[in-house]
């Protein structure tokens, strides 16, 4: 019994130990661990929270650089690179903080160079775009209303309404806007007043019209002078704008309204392109090849065609030089123009918001201070303070030859180039044989024949 009995009590021992012991050391395991987990996962989700808010929201704030140092290229040369410089000395002068430096003069590569320095990282702050090269050039601009730095007008302190509307407006691409209008510019007739007296004309009434502008050449001609010069000093680009002065004086337009092929293969582009060259293949009023910027300051040219920029060489020049508006030398008056307009190139991964705005401010300033681009460099100002300003409207190139410019202007003479994506490849197409007839290598109805196609071929491809 005793055993027995024994026997019970150790089992009913072992079976209270059993349930008692091994179930008091789990029991804060199973469950609760379980919870901790569960919420170690919640945290894990408040960390991917946390690193899209780093993501999106604005940096934290740079340090203020003590200095900044802008790049500013352009395409100028001559008279109005020479004006720019002005421009930019005097800035540098005025902000201890901030100075510009300024590359400029290569106009023929300067566009490609300036995409290719976007797309290699290394962009100027600041540079130039003409306004019929928008739609080519603003993949590599950036839109001054959308910049890491925000809105680049307001903290630039750049107001619409101080600029000339029309200039304004044209700086958009697709709602956006790229151009800040720096001037507009344009071609007219600089003329010799002492070789139109030595052949018998009245310097006080240059020609006109056809009739005028045909017997006044003759008559400097005759009087042993080279009599005119359409296209200041004759590159393809210069000869193809003259012949787009003749074309559009007759009502002509390049391209049909939605740029699908060339409409300049007809009699008013024959009539224009035989006019161009008949000035020296058959009436000798000069001859293929001369450089009339050099012919005219040297006193051996009677008339020039030129643009606004030829202000300051003139009056550096020994020349008793005048200036008159685009003579009408067919149906109705126009003239060759366009507008340089200031942007901000695309600008690499960490330049600092500091400098874009700098840059807007810079801008700023330069059209503040652009009656020295006027005076010096002979453009009309699309900043409206400055181009009314007494100081411009007194100055000797305002009295000289700006003043009537700007009627021109006022008056609607001014006809843009070629505005398209491919506007480069367009003008080059028709350049190159417009240059080859006045050079007589082929005939007019040739040259426009080669450039229609090419032009088609162009705007057809992808």
């Amino acid at each position: 019994m005793r055993s027995k009995l024994a026997i019970g009590l150790l089992v009913a021992l072992s079976i209270v130990l059993v349930a008692c012991g091994p179930q008091a050391a789990p029991s804060p395991q199973v469950v609760k661990e379980t919870v901790e987990v569960e919420k170690e996962v919640v945290v894990k989700e408040t960390v991917e929270v946390e690193k899209e808010v780093v993501v999106t929201a604005t940096p934290e704030a740079r340090p203020v650089a003590e200095k900044y140092s802008l790049f500013y290229n352009t395409l100028f040369h001559g008279g109005d690179a020479q004006a720019m410089e002005r421009i930019v000395k005097k800035y540098n002068e005025a902000h201890g903080n901030t100075q510009l430096t300024l590359a400029q003069g290569q106009w023929s590569q300067y566009y490609a160079q300036l995409t290719n320095a976007v797309i290699a990282g290394n962009a100027p702050q600041i540079g130039i775009v003409h306004t019929n090269m928008l739609p080519e050039m603003y993949p590599a601009l950036m839109p001054l209303e959308e910049t890491p730095a925000g809105n680049l007008l307001e903290a630039g302190g750049i107001e619409p309404g101080n600029y000339i509307e029309s200039l304004w407006k044209a700086g958009e691409k697709d709602g956006r806007r790229y151009l800040i209008p720096l001037d507009t510019h344009m071609f007219g007739m600089w003329y010799n007043r002492d070789i139109f007296e030595e052949a018998g004309l009245d310097p006080d009434s240059p020609p006109q019209t056809m009739e005028e502008f045909i017997a006044a050449a003759d008559a400097i001609r005759d009087a042993g002078y080279a009599a005119f010069h359409p296209a200041e000093d004759a590159l393809p680009r210069k000869l193809r704008r003259a012949w787009m002065v003749f074309f559009w004086q007759q009502g002509g337009e390049l391209f049909d309204e939605g740029y699908t092929q060339a409409t300049f293969n007809n009699e008013q582009g024959l009539k224009a392109l035989e006019f161009l060259v008949s000035m020296v293949q058959e009436r000798s009023w000069n001859e293929p090849g001369t450089d009339g910027f050099k012919q005219f300051t040297a006193g051996e040219l009677g008339m020039f065609v030129a643009g606004n920029w030829m202000y300051w060489t003139a009056s550096e020049s020994d020349v008793n030089w005048d200036f008159a508006p685009m003579p009408v030398f067919f149906d109705q008056p126009a003239t060759w123009g366009n507008s340089h307009n200031l942007v901000i190139p695309k600008q690499p991964g960490g330049v600092s918001n500091e400098v874009l705005v700098k840059a807007a401010e810079a801008i700023k300033w330069i059209n503040e201070n652009s009656d020295t681009w006027g005076i010096y460099g002979g453009h009309i100002p699309a900043y409206k303070p400055t181009l009314e300003s007494e100081e411009l409207q007194e100055s000797d190139t305002w009295q000289g030859a700006l003043a009537q410019f700007a009627d021109m202007a006022s008056k609607g003479w001014v006809h843009y180039p070629i505005t398209h994506p491919k506007a480069s490849q367009l003008n080059n197409a028709i350049q190159v044989y417009v240059q080859e007839a006045y050079n007589g290598t082929i005939s007019p109805q040739e040259a426009l024949d080669k450039a229609e196609a090419e032009c088609n071929q162009i705007l057809q491809s992808d």
